[in-house]
């Protein structure tokens, strides 16, 4: 079945950019409301595109140009998102990081995206100097308060957000982008080595988009609440995004909490959200009231909805689950359906017309039938719909498309229906409150602390489907102790990759090349043998107010 471009909001595939977005809505509905902070501040789509068509004009005025990487290292506000419409104005890419990153993580990210300009607040400014400080000249945008006193040890240069904001804005008659150039890197779990660079087409994000648009049935009356991070394909693109495509409007909560999410709901009447597994289930351990299905919300997207719960959270909350399953590099090529039956456990049917999805061997990589677990292979059927690459990582790129396949590591099956199922993890990724985590990074932050001489964390089950507790097994010297490490961590390490278990051990389990044997230390779950950071009373709050710079 070939793609037909008619049915879609955006039509034609040339329309498929940013840009073109942006200028239809200007002219269509500059008076509209766009997006709303919960603090109140509200932004039209008139003044939210023009704020970006300012600083798009800013960036070149200070040299950036197009192919130029952007990182945006911020909250999730409405500034971060101006950094993302100007970028792509340009034809720059926006390179949207993790504010929670620090260390040695933030380090990597930044190195490899290689950024022409920093876009960042004074919240993550410590974390950015010590991570990525001594790079002669380069321009850091400062989106609130005053620009720091001249430092001689810090070679930023430092400009003001408000400032940029009072240039004219860019014309568009200097836009020049194509469905097929790239437009965004986003940070996906390193399952065996750092974290890698995905390195995403405008084709590809607008087939987000527009996935969801024809899956929920997104329009312009909606009211989106979006509660990801900014820099993760669920908040930028399948939230934002697809309701700046859909023109409706959108409430951005700068994190998920589960005591005032229906809170939320109700006070921005909110018809459509998204969630993950993990958040399904805080909100739904939330004593009930008498308010739990007397709201707007209607259709929540999830991935996935745990199975532990069938249908008893949409019965109670009064709105339908659309499930659905996909990767920061191949979009989402399943989805259930909007209108029918769930089928409990399943994240839906391939959309055929866009996609081909198959279960192979993941030794031979022979399909397999219906009924049999392989792994999960996927490739489009227009260009301009998947990743373009790994920035700066050919190797991994070409390791992970092979027999002309992309090849998700993921295991399942499918059934006679066509229906999808998820079973495990075919690698060492460890899935922590809707973050992909890379047991590399936690395993060399450990390996810096001179009394550690081996580490590996594994993902242990944390009672919560779909969520994992992290576990870290280290070979360690003499006299060291778990309250010890986990503070030394507590400097180098976010919070949602900091071990809730510490396991000391004399030596970890290795094959006959070497290699740790995660699945043993995995399968081993947690004894009376493993330190446990919450039975301990340790608060991650307490360890992060005491840290002290590097």
């Amino acid at each position: 079945m070939a793609p037909n471009f008619s049915k879609l909001p955006l039509g034609d595939f040339e329309n498929w950019t940013t840009p073109h977005v942006a200028r239809l809505h200007e002219s269509r509905v500059p008076h509209k409301t766009f997006i709303t902070e919960l603090n109140g501040h509200t932004e039209t789509y008139g003044e939210f595109i023009g704020k970006a068509r300012s600083l798009a004009s800013f960036l070149a005025k200070i040299g950036v140009r197009k192919g130029d990487h952007v990182a945006i290292f911020c909250k999730s506000t409405i500034a971060a998102l101006h950094g993302w419409l100007a970028a792509n104005l340009l034809g720059a890419v926006d390179a949207s990081i993790n504010s929670n990153l620090l260390g040695d993580p933030l380090k990597h990210v930044l190195s490899t995206a290689r950024p022409r300009v920093i876009l960042t607040e004074q919240e993550c400014l410590r974390d950015l100097q010590n991570a990525y400080g001594g790079l002669d000249g380069l321009p850091v945008i400062l989106v609130d308060g005053a620009l720091p006193a001249p430092d001689p040890s810090i070679d930023f240069i430092f400009y003001s957000y408000k400032d940029a904001l009072d240039e004219a804005p860019l014309d568009w008659d200097k836009v020049h982008v194509t469905p097929l150039d790239p437009c965004a890197v986003m940070f996906t779990s390193g399952t065996t080595g750092p974290s890698k660079a995905v390195l995403m087409p405008y084709g590809q994000v607008c087939m987000l988009a527009q996935q969801v648009i024809l899956n929920t049935r997104l329009c312009a009356e909606d009211v989106f609440l979006c509660v990801h991070p900014l820099n993760h394909i669920a908040g930028k693109f399948m939230g934002v995004f697809a309701s700046f495509v859909a023109g409706a409007s959108i409430v951005l909560d700068k994190r998920f909490e589960a005591a005032t999410w229906l809170e939320t709901v109700r006070e921005f009447d909110v018809t459509i959200s998204i969630a993950h597994g993990p958040m399904i289930e805080m909100i739904n351990q939330r004593p009930r009231t008498p308010f739990d299905d007397g709201h707007s919300l209607k259709r929540l997207m999830c991935c996935p909805i745990p199975k532990s719960l069938g249908s008893a959270f949409e019965e109670r909350f009064g709105l339908k689950g659309i499930e659905m399953w996909g990767m920061t590099e191949i979009t989402c090529p399943c989805w259930t359906s909007l209108d029918g039956t769930r089928e409990i456990g399943s994240c839906g049917v391939a959309m055929t017309e866009w996609f081909d999805v198959e279960i192979t061997d993941p030794d031979t990589g022979k399909f397999l039938p219906n009924g049999k677990v392989g792994e999960l292979v996927v490739r489009p059927k227009h260009p301009g719909t998947m990743m373009l690459q790994y920035l700066n990582d050919a190797e991994a790129t070409v390791k992970v498309w092979r027999d002309l396949w992309f090849h998700t590591g993921d295991a399942a099956w499918r059934d006679e229906r066509g229906n999808f199922f998820i079973v495990d993890r075919l690698h060492d990724r460890i899935r922590r409150r809707s973050e992909n985590i890379s047991s590399f990074d936690i395993e060399q932050a450990a390996l810096s602390h001179p009394g550690i001489r081996e580490a590996a964390a594994v993902g242990v089950p944390s009672g919560m489907e779909s969520d994992d507790d992290i576990k870290l097994c280290i070979v360690a010297d003499a006299g060291e102790t778990p309250e010890n490490v986990l503070r030394y961590l507590a400097d180098r390490l976010p919070h949602f990759m900091m071990p809730r278990y510490i396991e000391m051990r004399e030596s970890l389990p290795r094959t006959s090349t070497n290699k740790v044997r995660k699945r043993e230390l995995r399968e081993s779950g947690i004894s009376e043998e493993t330190w446990d950071r919450q039975a301990s009373g340790i608060r991650l709050k307490d360890l992060y107010r005491s840290a002290q710079p590097k």
